[in-house]
């Protein structure tokens, strides 16, 4: 299985305090059934260029590249979540901040109203660049926007979703999260792990309650998505917008 949601990478962002507890965490989810972890750190177009942001994560990547070399522990990909920003399509170094491997650039979503004028951003990301967005912890913002229908503005966009662990494991959100997984509301999942104290690896818990309630069928159907978004081909994708 893959984690589509990491900051595993070292003292880069909030995540990661050092390369130590990087491999602590690389060892957690390893024991849950990671295989492959997507590294995103936060980008932040107010805080520099995506030149900028690159160069720092490449260096903290290969020094934990090099540390973990020979540890059989889960392979990593690097990319990043990408705060939204007005204009984001028309930025010339976009497709540098992509998961490598694939043709998905992380979206980190505002905490607020989503306006028409955000969602047409999204599938001009699409339209202009061939990046198919996808959106960050679609959990976060149904809980903090009191919004449990929020997927549907997605609809008919080319996007897609990816949710926290945290939100099946949470017996007070798991049957909402079973819904949209249900649905294909969810394609992707992550475990947004930032520490192996408060948000320590926990895919493996997420997994425990889809086999439990949906069957492996949910299992093996993420584990497809996961292939698709991987696919060389890049138009593959296109059959899991909502």
């Amino acid at each position: 299985m893959i984690d589509f949601h990491s900051h595993i990478i070292p003292q880069i962002d909030d995540g990661s305090s050092s390369i130590n507890e990087s491999i602590e965490m690389l060892t957690l989810s390893k024991q849950q059934g990671v295989k492959y972890m997507v590294a995103t750190p936060h980008f932040y177009a107010s805080d520099g260029t995506p030149n900028e942001f690159l160069a720092r994560r490449n260096r903290a990547y290969n020094r934990l590249s090099d540390a973990v070399a020979g540890m059989n522990l889960p392979e990593i990909f690097p990319g990043a979540e990408v705060g939204y920003f007005e204009g984001m399509s028309d930025c010339d170094d976009l497709a540098k901040l992509k998961i490598a491997g694939t043709s998905l650039i992380m979206v980190e979503m505002p905490v607020c109203r989503w306006s028409d004028r955000m969602l047409h951003e999204l599938a001009a990301i699409y339209e202009k660049n061939g990046l198919i967005p996808l959106i960050a912890h679609i959990d976060r913002y149904i809980k903090l926007l009191h919004d449990k229908k929020i997927a549907d503005k997605l609809n008919g966009l080319p996007v897609i979703i990816q949710a926290n662990a945290s939100y099946f494991s949470n017996k007070k959100t798991a049957r909402h999260a079973l819904s949209l997984l249900s649905k294909g509301k969810i394609h992707l999942l992550g475990s947004d792990c930032h520490n192996i104290t408060s948000r320590r690896p926990n895919f493996g818990e997420a997994l425990e309650v889809i086999n439990s309630k949906l069957g492996y069928d949910a299992i093996k159907r993420i584990s497809y998505n996961e292939k698709i978004v991987f696919s060389s081909d890049k138009f593959a994708a296109k059959e899991l917008f909502i």
